[in-house]
């Protein structure tokens, strides 16, 4: 599925404008055309689209702008995030994915060997060099998010980076050479100290803050008391399901888990 360097998206059902974590959109939350997209840039000089492609089998026309550049006329800005809330779900799979190659192409725009500038495969998802002839995918970093139970009781956690009062599942990145599972067995033992069994894939999600790809799981509670691991977490406690603080909100790998048809 190759990515093609197309500045008129008329053709597109889709038109992703990006600017930071925010995604343009009409009042009614729906998404442009890659018509209107390609109208709304030509009124912006170059220096404020930082990089733009299109995608034939997505049916997408998208571009990230600059941080600086002017809201445009006839859209609003929300945090793209919205769109796993309350979006349809083809809305936040081709956000999702156009979020992340767009911040790809951004941010690796020349050869890690030689320091050539890159460009686009003919064939795939995917950046070539011209002189070494090495070929560059998007990262995805895989991370586990997993839901222990103890009892009729379930562990969340409130992180240091989150500046709300949300409560969420315990998580973090994979390591070179661990599986999952030992990944959530580390991350439990780590974060809380707390032994579990019985570990349950329950699903996946792609999650473009930038690139991870969120493998969900349960798991039931050993033993152990809660010590929290301080330079990730401000607290963590067992609750209740009738008395649950304040938790990520729908769409999202953890409300799946907690209130969803993960649980």
């Amino acid at each position: 599925m190759p990515l093609l360097t197309c500045i008129d998206g008329s053709q597109f059902s889709f038109g992703i404008l990006i600017q930071k974590k925010n995604i343009f959109v009409y009042d009614n939350g729906s998404l442009p055309t890659g018509a209107t997209v390609t109208k709304i840039l030509s009124s912006y000089d170059s220096q404020n689209i930082l990089v733009r492609y299109s995608e034939d089998v997505y049916q997408t026309f998208a571009a990230l702008l600059a941080p600086e550049a002017a809201v445009p006329e006839g859209l609003i800005s929300i945090p793209y995030r919205s769109l796993f809330v309350s979006g349809s779900v083809e809305y936040a799979a081709v956000t999702a994915r156009a979020a992340l190659l767009l911040n790809w192409l951004h941010t690796n725009c020349f050869c890690a060997s030689c320091g050539a500038p890159l460009f686009l495969s003919r064939t795939e998802t995917a950046q070539e060099c011209p002189q070494c002839r090495r070929i560059f995918f998007p990262v995805i970093a895989p991370c586990i998010i997993v839901l222990i139970s103890k009892g009729d009781k379930i562990l969340l956690a409130r992180h240091l980076q989150h500046t709300t009062n949300i409560y969420t599942c315990i998580a973090g990145f994979i390591e070179a050479g661990e599986s999952a599972e030992d990944a959530v067995i580390r991350e439990v033992r780590e974060e809380v100290g707390l032994t579990i069994t019985d570990i349950r894939y329950r699903g996946s999600q792609g999650w473009p803050y930038p690139n991870q790809l969120m493998l969900a799981f349960r798991a039931e509670y050993v033993s152990g008391e809660i010590r929290v691991q301080k330079n990730e977490l401000s607290e963590a406690a067992w609750f209740s399901r009738d008395e649950l603080p304040s938790i990520p909100l729908p769409g999202s790998a953890a409300y799946q888990l907690i209130c969803g048809d993960w649980y």
